[in-house]
């Protein structure tokens, strides 16, 4: 019987090497089909790169990565991915919330075509200077083990700490439909690590839950309190997109844990 897939970044990693799984992917095949990609994505404030993850090793970095990330291309080819986690100031959300989530969606598809998803992810990472930045990250998974384990994925990363809300850090999991030529959204969720749970949530916001929870609708809230009934339904939707919660019953247990009612 197979071991399952972990539910953790650094326990998947470590099971790699633990059962010697290797890419077995030819890099510089791949390299040499996409050169003109990277070519063009050099000229831009966006890095390309690939990960190998049984070796932990990146057998591309974008030669731009510098303006990026805030280090030099060379301490990402010669420290691997060991140099990435330990300047990603947000690891332990992703190890432990966004990686489970990805986990769980290749166990509940696993006959997905790999090259029409993508996953997406925000994190603060640590420059060279000591500055924090906003990095986005994008991969596409290139291999995957028969147990469903990532073996190799390419990715893109840019800076965009001057173009988004620095307490919030979103992750994505996305399907291309061909029909549409659109992403459609699989999963998105939103992280505010700064934040404790019990501050999440505004003034108006937990009141207006609290109403809720007395088991009035919106209509009957908004007169309550003097506000539109569109008000009142932005503010609930903007509570479920904040704490994660799917609907009413996980946002009144959400409500219930952190003693906000």
């Amino acid at each position: 019987m197979e071991p399952p897939l972990p539910l953790t970044y650094r326990a998947h990693l470590d099971l790699l090497v633990e059962s010697h799984q290797t890419s077995a992917w030819d890099y510089a095949q791949y390299l040499k089909e996409t050169e003109t990609n990277f070519s063009r994505v050099d000229l831009s404030s966006t890095s390309m790169f690939i990960v190998d993850y049984p070796t932990r090793q990146y057998p591309l970095v974008g030669r731009n990565a510098e303006q990026v990330m805030g280090h030099h291309r060379e301490a990402f080819l010669e420290g691997g991915l060991e140099f990435m986690l330990h300047h990603y100031y947000d690891f332990e959300l992703m190890n432990t919330r966004m990686f489970p989530d990805e986990v769980r969606f290749f166990n509940e598809h696993p006959t997905a075509d790999l090259s029409n998803i993508r996953f997406s992810r925000s994190y603060r990472f640590r420059r060279h200077s000591g500055e924090l930045s906003t990095i986005m990250q994008r991969i596409t998974i290139l291999r995957k083990s028969q147990q469903l384990q990532p073996l190799a994925a390419f990715g893109v990363v840019w800076d965009i700490t001057s173009f988004t809300d620095k307490s919030k850090l979103v992750h994505q999991i996305e399907e291309y439909d061909p029909l549409s030529a659109r992403w459609k959204p699989l999963l998105h969720k939103e992280y505010y690590p700064d934040t404790p749970n019990n501050r999440l949530l505004s003034k108006r916001e937990i009141e207006i839950l609290k109403w809720a929870v007395e088991g009035y609708a919106s209509k009957h809230i908004a007169d309550k309190m003097h506000i539109s009934f569109n008000t009142v339904n932005t503010h609930r939707r903007n509570m479920l997109r904040k704490t994660n919660c799917k609907n009413a019953l996980d946002l009144l247990r959400y409500a219930i844990e952190n003693k906000l009612i």
